[in-house]
């Protein structure tokens, strides 16, 4: 953790990210359930001792209580910007104290190397289901912005069903309970279905920076636009173009629970 740690302290003051819808309660939940199964048993052993159930049942917590006054500094954000480029995630912009990141950088600095322990067991849970949402939440394919200049619709980016507008970003929000390889499922089938990958796939997932881990989102986000471009018609979507989509939020889904699993067992190990 202290290696992250650094590299996160390095960044607090130039990162920063943007308001937008949240990634569904399903996904949340199957991101959440799929962390859970790749807790250590000391890292599920402190969750569930400070939050007195899983993680999946709060997985979606920042959303409910978004619009609370007492919680709205820190629900406030739920995604990121890309440079002006669009290759990588825009860490000159924003405030960080107010963002996802910066309540990372926070969570990680409060309780990292045992200092959790120094905390009211109320500072702890809220923290930890603070990261239960929102670490999933900045994978979502639809949760980096990108300049005008490279998607010039963005602003008002819909779809079509049937030629009438729908949100673009409900749209990719929800897929993955919509998609019939999961239609009425529980989140924890979809993640017996999509959880398949080798340690060392996970491991590889798991490493690096957070400025590394943001490329993966930035990846995603060029691939969900080139998938489904603003105005795509979703009742005439090719099987190719729902195989990708699926393919796409699976991968957001695992990289969220992995790491979210990831950031857990490190500061709650001993």
């Amino acid at each position: 953790m202290k290696k992250l740690l650094i590299v996160v302290v390095a960044l607090v003051s130039i990162f920063g990210v943007e308001s937008a819808k949240a990634w569904q309660n399903f996904n949340h939940g199957t991101a959440a359930y799929i962390a859970e199964m790749h807790l250590t048993p000391e890292a599920k052993k402190k969750c569930h001792y400070y939050l007195k159930h899983t993680l999946p049942y709060y997985a979606s917590w920042m959303d409910a209580f978004r619009g609370s006054k007492v919680y709205r500094e820190i629900n406030r954000t739920h995604s990121g910007k890309s440079t002006a480029n669009g290759k990588a995630y825009d860490f000159q912009q924003g405030k960080p104290a107010g963002g996802v990141m910066g309540h990372l950088v926070s969570a990680l600095e409060e309780l990292s190397d045992g200092k959790y322990k120094n905390l009211p067991d109320s500072v702890v849970r809220q923290r930890i289901i603070n990261m239960a949402h929102y670490v999933p939440d900045m994978h979502c394919p639809v949760h980096i912005h990108f300049p005008e200049t490279i998607y010039p619709s963005q602003k008002n980016m819909n779809m079509l069903n049937k030629g009438k507008e729908i949100s673009y970003h409900g749209f990719w929000d929800g897929y993955l309970g919509r998609d019939k390889r999961s239609k009425n499922k529980t989140y924890e089938e979809i993640a017996a279905m999509i959880d398949v990958l080798s340690e060392e796939e996970i491991k590889a997932i798991q490493k690096g920076t957070l400025e590394e881990w943001s490329l993966d989102i930035i990846e995603m986000g060029h691939r969900s636009r080139k998938i489904t471009p603003p105005g795509t018609d979703i009742s005439k979507l090719t099987q190719e173009q729902k195989d990708e989509i699926f393919k796409l939020v699976s991968k957001a889904t695992l990289l969220g629970g992995y790491r979210l699993a990831h950031i857990l067992n490190t500061i709650f190990a001993e």
